[in-house]
This record gives C-alpha cells, structure tokens and sequence, in this order.
C-alpha cells in the first residue's frame, strides 16, 4: 500500500513538473529533480505545513494539522487526523449549518493573505486540500492539507502586485503598466503596447475595457468578452505568461481557484472587493515594515484613503444602478430578459 502511495505522488508531483516545464519554467533536469524531491519529502512537508501554520496565526478560523515529528521521517509523515467535507462540497458545508457566503469569504481571505503579504503560496490549491468543520464559535473552520510543495514570492514582487491591483481599481492605467513592468510583463512597448493590460484582465479575470462597475459574478457580456479574448489573444497571453516569474504562475492557478470555489458556493462572497481590500492592506502592512517616519505614515494613510474612496464610490454605483434598474422593471419601463436577470443576480 505504501508502495502505490509513494507511486502516485511520484505521478502527481510529475505532472506539475512537467505543466511548469511546458511553461519555460524548469529548464532542466536538475530543476526537474529538485521540484519531486521536494514533493516527496515528508520532513519538508512538515516544515511547510508548520511555516503555514506560523503565517497564518491571526486568522482564527485557519487549522493546520499539528505534525508529530516523534513519528515523521522522509518517508512517513504523522499529523493530526481533521474531519470535515471537501470545501467545493455544498451538502456538506449546509448539513453542517454552516454558511456558504462565510466559507467563500474566508477561502478568499487565506488565499489572499498568502499571495499578498505572507508570501509563502501553496503550490497545490485545489479543492481536495481544503476542508471545511465546524470552529469553536460555531461558524465555518478552514482546514489547509498536502503542504508539499510551496513556492516564495518575494516582498518586491509582492508589493508589486499589491500597488497593481489598486492601480486597476484606481483605473490608473500608467501605474497599471508601470507595476506590470515591474512584475516582468514588459515586451517590446511598439509592438506589443496593451501587454500590461492584457495582464490586469487576465488577472481579475474580469474584462477592465467594458464600462460599467465591477459586479459580483461576471455578466453575459463580460463573460462573452472573457471567452473571445482567450481565443483571439490566445498566443499573447502564452507570451505573457513565459514572461512571468514562476511564483506569479501559481498566483494566478490560485486565484483561478478561489473564483471557481466561489462560483461553486453560488458566487455568495465580493470576491473582486475582497480581494481589493486584503491587497491594499497587505501593501500597508509591507510599508510599514520597511519604512519609518510621520511623513511617511501620511502618505499611505492617504494613498489608503483615495483607494477606499474609489472602492466605495463603484460599490455605490452599483447598488443605485440595480436599483433603478429594478425599479424600472417594476414600473414596466423596461422589460426584464436573461441578461437582464443575470446582470442583476451578479
């Protein structure tokens, strides 16, 4: 039995080698060696699992499996038996009496503390290594599994990404670009002008060229924009990627996981607010390690202020635009369709 468990993460663990390789980021056998041998060993995997635990520490709602490192070795790992249901399971989560928006909310939260401030990302985010049990308040517990392999994205990258996504909820095109720049999305600006914010969609992903605010779920026609431009951008999207730091790979097959997770849940928690908010407030805590001074707490207190101005601005358009929207239908001014329907349920 141990012989066709060892077999089958040694095929796990292949396989995202091999995905990493076919994106130009492993180059070489040696690399390719070292990325199993790091999925592979235990002893590594329970000291990911307890760096995890140490990162996460102010989010009560976070359990770890605690290791038994008595019982641990290279090949064997010993940790705490956890119960709970899958995270993308909904029977699961409701016959627990638990809410699927706090689920969702708190999926959001953990994965964004990681790829914002912490830095230490799960390379494995998929549902099966997220459970979901019943905390000591009595509301939803997240329990984080298969801590293997973890990749690092540096503060540099990390504050990057953080100024990047307030720069798109600023609508601040230049900064968009500028902090693109500096997480490798460069390219030939005369050939390839618009790289940047074909990045930031690819990001959200969420259409930014389509007025209107922000929803909750995408429309029929942001969706229908999504589609198109991964089939007529196809290869500018690949050479964006290739251009990328591998850590930046996983941030975005982590955040394609949150999305899917949430849509799973019925799309019940504001991802894009979320999200908006935990990197804006990563970025201040960021600041505030690697910098000192009243003028220097005034300007991001300030720069904090402009951000939650213009999230609560759109938040604002939003709710009065559903509201007239519904009022119109109400009053038989407008006739309700399914894209109607659908704009107004995102």
């Amino acid at each position: 039995m141990e012989v066709i468990q060892m077999n089958v993460e040694f095929l796990y663990a292949a396989a995202l080698c091999i995905t990493l390789w076919m994106m130009g980021h492993i180059s070489s056998i040696q690399d390719l060696k070292q990325t199993l041998s790091q999925e592979l060993d235990f002893e590594n995997e329970g000291q990911n699992a307890e760096r995890c635990a140490q990162d996460l520490r102010k989010l009560p709602y976070v359990l770890i499996p605690r290791v038994h490192w008595d019982y641990t070795s290279k090949r064997v790992l010993t940790a705490d038996y956890c119960e709970g249901c899958k995270v993308s399971s909904v029977d699961g989560i409701t016959q627990q009496g638990l809410e699927l928006k706090d689920v969702a909310e708190k999926v959001i939260k953990v994965f964004a503390e990681q790829i914002f401030f912490t830095g230490f990302i799960h390379a494995d985010p998929h549902p099966g290594n997220v459970l979901v049990n019943v905390g000591p308040d009595g509301r939803a517990r997240l329990v984080l599994l298969d801590h293997g392999l973890y990749e690092h994205l540096s503060e540099r990258d990390r504050t990057a990404l953080c100024k990047l996504w307030r720069s798109i909820v600023l609508r601040d095109r230049q900064r968009m670009a500028e902090f693109s720049a500096q997480l490798g999305v460069k390219g030939n600006l005369l050939v390839f002008p618009e790289d940047y914010f074909l990045f930031c969609e690819i990001l959200l992903q969420r259409p930014l060229s389509l007025t209107g605010t922000m929803g909750n779920a995408l429309t029929l026609e942001e969706t229908q924009y999504m589609q198109n431009m991964a089939k007529e951008h196809f290869d500018d999207i690949i050479r964006v990627l290739r251009a990328l730091p591998r850590p930046m790979l996983l941030v975005f097959r982590n955040l394609n996981t949150v999305r899917s997770l949430n849509i799973g849940l019925g799309a019940s928690a504001d991802r894009y607010l979320l999200m908006a908010h935990s990197a804006v407030r990563a970025w201040r805590r960021l600041e505030k390690q690697n910098s000192s001074g009243i003028i220097r707490w005034f300007s991001v207190r300030w720069e904090h202020l402009k951000f939650e101005v213009a999230l609560r601005w759109d938040g604002l358009m939003q709710r009065v635009t559903f509201l007239l929207l519904r009022l119109l239908i109400h009053f038989d001014f407008l006739a309700e369709n399914e894209q109607m329907r659908q704009f107004l349920e995102s």
